[in-house]
């Protein structure tokens, strides 16, 4: 691994421990609401939504190997570092979370499709 992938996976892991740190104090856990709201929103609002309800229900450490792959662009053993696991096992955990991910996902987008679509400016 490359001097600056191991800065990279230092960094992730610190930032990680802190996040980790702070939910547990508080107590917090990622709140799931339900799709079916009051207030009109955009199409892209309520996919934005769906996967952030999608991604608060995977276990944290998938989530966190998903998102440093995905959005943070890490290596499998950059990942490893970071989280205290085999590059074998955070591809493993990688793909368990797309599959989640892929079937939560595909479920509420039937949902979203399955609503009349409104046009901007026309009275609700």
């Amino acid at each position: 691994m490359a001097e600056a992938g191991r800065v990279a996976a230092w960094l992730f892991r610190i930032a990680r421990n802190v996040v980790l740190d702070h939910h547990r104090r508080t107590g917090r856990t990622p709140a799931v609401i339900s799709l079916e709201m009051d207030h009109p929103n955009s199409p892209s609002q309520e996919v934005t939504t769906a996967l952030d309800q999608a991604l608060g229900m995977l276990d944290d450490t998938d989530r966190d190997v998903f998102l440093m792959r995905e959005v943070g662009g890490l290596s499998y053993e950059e990942i490893g570092t970071a989280c205290d696991l085999s590059a074998s096992a955070v591809r493993s955990r990688i793909y368990r979370s797309r599959l989640q991910l892929r079937d939560t996902l595909s479920a509420d987008i039937a949902l979203l499709r399955k609503r009349p679509i409104r046009q901007s400016g026309a009275p609700s």
